[in-house]
């Protein structure tokens, strides 16, 4: 759903460019559709049972928990660190120092992940995906929480 939105939202920007700009119109639309067809087939998203299986194999996974310290504490994916997205640029210190490093970010729908992971990206981490559905899919898939 939040990936719906944040597409919604980037191809109402270009609509509306390319309505303000009638001469420049098929160019903008050419470069939306040239932005648009080269997204990745998963969107910059991980699925809730594979980031829990690769926590399971114990392979090395950054859960980046953005939601409020309230939210977090009624319930989180364990081994979380939180940083509320509002302090993002604030924590830096917080997060890996390899931007290769493997980072999973998860809110409570997948809305607040998906702006985070666009900073991250913007800021050079290079893999970075957020939880798709968020914490609302990750309990309704009955996968463990902790308090």
């Amino acid at each position: 759903m939040a990936r719906k939105i944040c597409r919604c939202s980037l191809v109402l920007a270009f609509v509306f460019i390319a309505v303000a700009l009638p001469v420049h119109a098929a160019e903008v639309q050419d470069n939306v559709h040239a932005f648009l067809s080269q997204l990745p087939a998963d969107f910059e998203t991980v699925a809730c049972k594979t980031l829990d299986a690769k926590q399971n194999a114990g392979e090395n996974v950054f859960v980046l928990d953005v939601r409020e310290p309230d939210e977090f504490k009624a319930g989180h994916i364990e081994g979380a660190v939180n940083i509320p997205i509002r302090t993002l640029m604030k924590n830096l210190d917080k997060l890996p120092k390899d931007k290769a490093a493997s980072i999973a970010v998860v809110c409570k729908s997948g809305i607040r992940a998906a702006y985070a992971t666009m900073a991250l990206k913007l800021m050079g981490y290079t893999n970075v995906k957020d939880v798709a559905g968020g914490m609302l899919a990750w309990e309704k898939e009955g996968l463990p929480v902790t308090k």
